[in-house]
């Protein structure tokens, strides 16, 4: 995460609103001496995509001339500033005097201090979340630290865990109705932990705590703070909470958190909501339906397209519909509104949010690819919006998958389409025999030839900041530690190479599912190097990349490895030999559901392959960066791209007549229930240390317990090593070896979390 990309550097403009409705939000803030901050706090809330809000702003008797006179400033920029003053009484005064304020017909009350930032999109989310679970009373976010201190911060709440420490950010939309009925703040006296006493006693009177997992709040750590004057008023500040947290039962409520489930029969609903209604933009409106923003092909396709086209010609809006950490979801921002759905919806109400967005910004045109929520979502988006077209992008055909991946997709929806378009001609042949498509066509990816150009990066450097042998030759892997890519198999050509020349080493850049069992497998001879955003460096070390995938539309590793002058050594899935063949590389017959003796035979042609390749080299590498230049770059890309947009947009399509159907929608939520279910467990797993899976949730509460308790130590992560040795015996079938090693990474982290417990026992004494 870049923690200096903060929100509010700057004003951006959406379009003048139609219909200026009366606030749903009340906007309140504590000011005190706040002069140096409040301008980028204002341009964060002056930025919301959801604008019928009103901003209270409580000067709490600052002291500050500068700051006083700043202030009086920033309230005449917009008129739904309001301004007030009392005397000196500290946040939670402030905050209760500004709820008084508050207009009778909001809604809701967003609490927001006068130094801190928040995504252009938060309050939008906060509200739909609200506003699609009426059960729920108040709503937050993960929150990103900026400042002096720099991480993003995301736990899993439980009420347990909240009557020991406070999970929840101040930065919180609450239903005003249940803030007046358990009497606001309430709190008279400066520097106590005012903020989670509130959630205290708002769980004590059985209102509902939401949590949205998109850090879409940013906290500044700067100087002395509010909390840290509290926590040096510790015996003091805790009295109130201490006597509140005593009312709240364990099991009082279930908070509801994202990314979640949702019910698998739920069926879709309309909700009364408040739809912005802008003047129509100049520039062409275009939505993008993706699955997520992680580091893959795929997702870099989809930024450099958005990152490519003319900002004064196209608008971007991008929403994704699977549970992630979205790594990219920053440099999208840089150019699209971003809405990660399964952050704060449920998948049921995926349909009706893409409808709001649709309506409220005006689209030109859709673009759905690699998601299966958007693609059902299309029948019933079209009967809304007959006279806006829908196209969709293909990268691969899965014949691992029964339904053949999102082929199968675009067919069920394919009258609804403009036109279907795909990275390579292979797929293209596919989709039009197998799938009867008529309206296909190719644009192959491409990738940035500047950004990877092999004169800018010097070798031997790299290979010392790697860690790299210098005297070697190195071959890499890059791409995703998963089934499909096969990182397991490339290990094992790895070391056959090594047997044939062991003048050779080998780099490994990805994560994964396989991770784990990849880590197993190694030995000396390989540098894993995880999750890596700079790839290009990876290429600039290396002088062969294999590709070993089972599945392919057309790899962008491929093209990148080219355009560095790095020969390739591809499988033939795809369209991988529409640009790799013997002049810039070599090519390896997929064979599916094959023996071991042909699956053998195929590991050992890659063998063969390489040493030809590696025996060849300097020849071969000049050809891999023309090829490059002769017809794959992303200006190309782009250049076509933007000609299909504009053609769709101006096709005058017939406004025919659609049924308004939301059947297919819901029956496409249980269809694919099972695939979500495990995004959301792997999210959790992965992210939060917390398992949710079925054979785990008769043991959950113990897990909470032990990672409670844990934390105490400054121990979570070798008990996550304890609890995954515990886990291995759950299994139906036990892997002897990878039981072994979980038991010696375990026995290890005991001793471990043993000695930290001593440490924290001698230095700090526990509070009772």
């Amino acid at each position: 995460m870049n923690f200096k990309k903060i929100p509010g550097q700057k004003i951006k403009k959406y379009g003048d609103l139609i219909n200026k409705e009366k606030p749903t939000i009340s906007i309140v803030t504590p000011y005190y001496n706040g002069g140096k901050t409040i301008d980028e706090t204002f341009n964060s809330v002056m930025n919301q995509t959801y604008p019928y809000f009103e901003w209270i702003i409580v000067n709490d008797g600052s002291k500050d001339e500068e700051s006083n006179k700043k202030i009086k400033e920033v309230v005449k920029r917009d008129s739904r500033l309001k301004y007030f003053e009392k005397e000196n009484g500290g946040p939670a005064q402030a905050r209760d005097f500004g709820i008084k304020k508050c207009s009778k017909d909001t809604k809701y009350v967003f609490f927001l201090d006068a130094d801190d930032l928040i995504d252009p999109t938060m309050l939008e989310c906060l509200y739909w979340t609200l506003e699609t679970h009426p059960d729920a009373s108040f709503a937050y976010t993960a929150l990103i630290n900026f400042g002096d201190e720099e991480y993003l911060w995301e736990k899993y709440l439980t009420i347990e865990q909240e009557k020991e420490e406070n999970l929840i950010n101040i930065t919180s939309l609450v239903r005003k109705a249940d803030l007046l009925e358990v009497g606001c703040f309430g709190i008279k006296e400066k520097a106590m932990y005012e903020d989670w006493n509130l959630w205290l006693k708002l769980l004590a009177a059985g209102k509902k705590p939401l949590r949205v997992s998109a850090p879409l709040f940013w906290y500044r750590r700067q100087g002395v703070s509010e909390l840290s004057r509290a926590n040096n008023n510790k015996t003091q500040a805790m009295k109130y909470v201490t006597e509140t947290a005593s009312k709240v039962a364990d099991d009082i409520v279930e908070p509801i958190q994202y990314p979640r489930y949702g019910d698998n029969h739920a069926t879709c609903k309309e909700y009364d909501l408040i739809v912005p209604d802008y003047n129509k933009d100049k520039r062409k409106t275009i939505l993008y339906i993706f699955p997520w923003m992680a580091i893959g092909g795929a997702d870099f396709f989809n930024l450099e397209l958005i990152k490519r086209l003319p900002q004064d010609k196209f608008r971007a809006i991008v929403l994704l519909t699977t549970p992630n950490r979205n790594p990219l979801r920053q440099d999208f921002e840089d150019y699209a509104e971003v809405y990660d759905m399964s952050s704060f919806l449920d998948r049921i109400d995926y349909q009706t949010f893409t409808d709001y967005i649709i309506s409220s910004r005006k689209v030109d045109l859709v673009v759905v690819s690699n998601t299966e929520y958007g693609y059902y979502m299309v029948p019933y988006l079209k009967a809304k919006h007959p006279e806006t077209p829908f196209i969709d992008y293909i990268h691969s055909v899965d014949h691992a998958d029964p339904r053949k991946g999102f082929g199968r997709c675009s067919r069920d929806v394919d009258q609804y389409l403009y036109g279907t378009y795909c990275c390579n001609s292979f797929t293209k042949k596919q989709l039009k025999e197998d799938f009867q498509k008529k309206k296909v066509d190719t644009v192959y990816i491409g990738t940035n030839e500047e950004k990877f150009n092999p004169t800018k990066f010097n070798k031997e450097e790299l290979k010392e900041k790697y860690g790299l042998p210098r005297d070697k030759k190195i071959i890499s892997f890059v791409a995703r530690m998963s089934e499909e890519k096969r990182p397991l198999m490339f290990i094992e050509i790895a070391k056959r190479i090594y047997a044939k020349d062991s003048n050779t080493f080998f780099v490994m850049a990805g994560s994964g599912p396989l991770m784990s069992e990849v880590k197993a497998a190694v030995n000396d001879n390989f540098k894993l190097l995880g999750m890596i955003n700079k790839t290009e460096e990876v290429y600039a070390v290396s002088d062969l990349t294999i590709n070993c995938s089972s599945l392919e539309g057309l790899a962008l590793t491929s093209y990148e490895s080219l355009a560095m002058s790095v020969p390739v050594v591809s499988t033939d899935v795809g369209g991988q030999t529409e640009l790799i063949d013997e002049t810039v590389g070599g090519i390896v017959h997929y064979n599916k559901n094959c023996s071991k003796e042909v699956f053998q035979k195929e590991i050992n042609q890659y063998v063969t392959e390489t040493i030809r390749v590696l025996n060849d080299l300097p020849k071969i590498k000049k050809n891999c960066r023309n090829k490059i230049l002769e017809g794959f770059t992303l200006d190309i890309m782009k250049n076509n791209m933007e000609k299909i947009f504009n053609e769709a947009i101006s096709s005058n399509l017939k406004e025919e007549k659609y049924n308004i159907d939301t059947t297919t929608y819901e029956l496409a939520c249980e269809s694919f229930n099972g695939l979500y279910y495990n995004y959301t467990n792997d999210y959790y797993e992965t992210n939060l240390g917390v398992y949710l899976t079925a054979t785990a949730s008769k043991h959950q509460r113990l897990y909470r317990h032990i990672r409670t308790r844990l934390e105490g130590f400054g121990a979570v992560k070798e008990g996550k090593e304890i609890i995954e040795f515990i886990r291995s015996f759950k299994k139906t079938s036990i892997d002897v070896g990878k039981t072994f090693i979980k038991f010696c990474k375990a026995f290890v982290a005991g001793i471990r979390v043993l000695l930290k417990m001593l440490k924290r026992i001698i230095t700090k004494p526990f509070r009772r």
